[in-house]
């Protein structure tokens, strides 16, 4: 899969042609790059996402036979997060230090694994020790990618193909929508329920393609022997460019970095995008069938929303590249996705919570896509692998993990599965704000 970038070979401001790079075709090279990489990205975070989307399908027979309330719920739904946060840091440092090809492949072998023994829970203590092991298992993936991304792409590509990237989310809930329902239809089938024939058949693809993988990734430019020798010359000049130490002092340590008010405040606006993308799915088929969807079609009527948000994203992203602006893009963006989970919060019909729920999906993925381009643009090389997982991980904690549970337990006492969204809604205004505030003061400082 690829974009074929519009921008020019060398844009404005960016390092002059190199000897033995002028006659090189920038955007046809990073267009190669992207054929390349991209597709096995997507794939794989596809079925990582899959692997966690799955359990809002599995939710409607599993909780039942395990007993799981609402609040039991929402603890399983965050509780990945929390082993997912703790972990978040090691394995990007472990990503910068040995590569890609290690680190991506092996926790792609990992989750798959732990996605299969998800088959094996019996109760609610299982449930959680499952769901923290799929989180340690999964950790580092998200920043890794991106981290992975500013080793290959140029800073002027980069929010399109950090898109493209975040495509995998949107599509992981489409297919898991048309698949996983087909796949629950194998309720009974040798004495196994369909949620665990669901686990156990979506874990596979991750182990697959981890093994792949391993024979598949190049982790520098330098190593691809599937680019010329001009060509990795070009390309290894513009990233040398744009990872320059940035104006005005910016310090290049990961600790000195962090030392910087906008920093945390940037960390905290993570917080947001980070408790949608924890909850979009994760309740998205139940308030949909408490609003009237007969469970023999819930698998298409949930493919829509994620469908509207692979548009939507992809609209949002092209046009935050073409106008050069960042922070601005990911505020409007966390404020679309608050009107969608207030909106399904609010509503009283099955067309307001669907609105609503298309809405959410645009806002979460776009501004998702766009956030990532401002530390990758602002951050100097160094402190890039420490500083992108830290801001994860404390997205994960306080997004992932401890957002799902308000979730969960505000459901449990309003008896109102779509009030909980409300949760979401205030933490996304909020964050949107620190975003402002941090994006402004790193884009005048650098």
């Amino acid at each position: 899969m690829s974009v074929s970038p519009q921008s020019p070979a060398v844009a404005p401001g960016s390092a002059p042609a190199m000897a033995g790079a002028t006659d090189v075709d920038g955007a046809r090279v990073v267009s190669r790059v992207g054929r390349r990489l991209m597709w096995y990205l997507i794939a794989l975070y596809v079925v990582s996402v899959l692997d966690r989307g799955n359990l809002s399908f599995a939710s409607f027979s599993m909780n039942k036979e395990l007993g799981l309330t609402p609040q039991m719920y929402g603890v399983g739904v965050g509780i990945l997060f929390l082993g997912y946060s703790l972990f978040e840091v090691p394995s990007n440092l472990a990503l910068a230090r040995y590569g890609a090809r290690i680190t991506l492949t092996r926790i792609a072998i990992l989750f798959g694994i732990v996605t299969m023994s998800m088959a094996f829970v019996s109760g609610p203590y299982s449930f959680y020790t499952m769901r923290a092991l799929l989180g340690i298992a999964e950790a580092g993936l998200t920043p890794g990618v991106f981290l992975f991304l500013s080793y290959w792409i140029p800073q002027q590509y980069r929010a399109r193909y950090n898109a493209m990237f975040s495509y995998s989310i949107p599509a992981a809930y489409v297919l898991a929508s048309l698949v996983s329902g087909a796949i629950m239809q194998l309720d009974g089938i040798a004495g196994v329920p369909g949620w665990k024939w669901l686990f156990l058949l979506e874990g596979l693809p991750a182990v697959a393609l981890g093994i792949f993988g391993a024979f598949y990734l190049t982790d520098r430019p330098h190593q691809a022997g599937w680019l010329s020798q001009s060509e990795k010359l070009w390309l290894e000049r513009q990233l040398e460019h744009d990872n320059a130490a940035p104006a005005h002092g910016v310090p290049s340590g990961a600790l000195a970095l962090m030392r910087r008010p906008e920093m945390w405040v940037l960390t905290l606006g993570y917080v947001g995008i980070f408790s949608g993308n924890a909850t979009v799915g994760a309740w998205l088929p139940q308030i949909l069938h408490h609003a009237g969807v007969p469970l023999g079609i819930i698998g298409f009527v949930a493919a829509v929303p994620p469908l509207a948000g692979i548009v939507g994203m992809t609209w949002l992203s092209r046009r935050s590249d073409r106008r050069k602006e960042r922070v601005l893009h990911t505020v409007a963006c966390m404020l679309i996705a608050a009107a969608g989970y207030t909106t399904v919060a609010l509503s009283t019909t099955l067309a307001g919570a669907l609105v609503g729920f298309m809405l959410a999906n645009i806002g979460v993925y776009a501004s998702l896509a766009i956030f990532w381009s401002i530390p990758q643009t602002y951050l100097p090389a160094k402190a890039k692998p420490a500083v992108i997982a830290i801001i994860s991980s404390f997205g994960a904690i306080f997004g992932g993990w401890i957002v799902p549970m308000m979730v969960g337990r505000l459901q449990q006492q309003t008896h109102n599965l779509a009030a909980g969204m409300i949760v979401v809604a205030v933490f996304f205004a909020l964050s949107s704000v620190c975003v402002l505030f941090a994006g402004r003061r790193m884009a005048a400082r650098g």
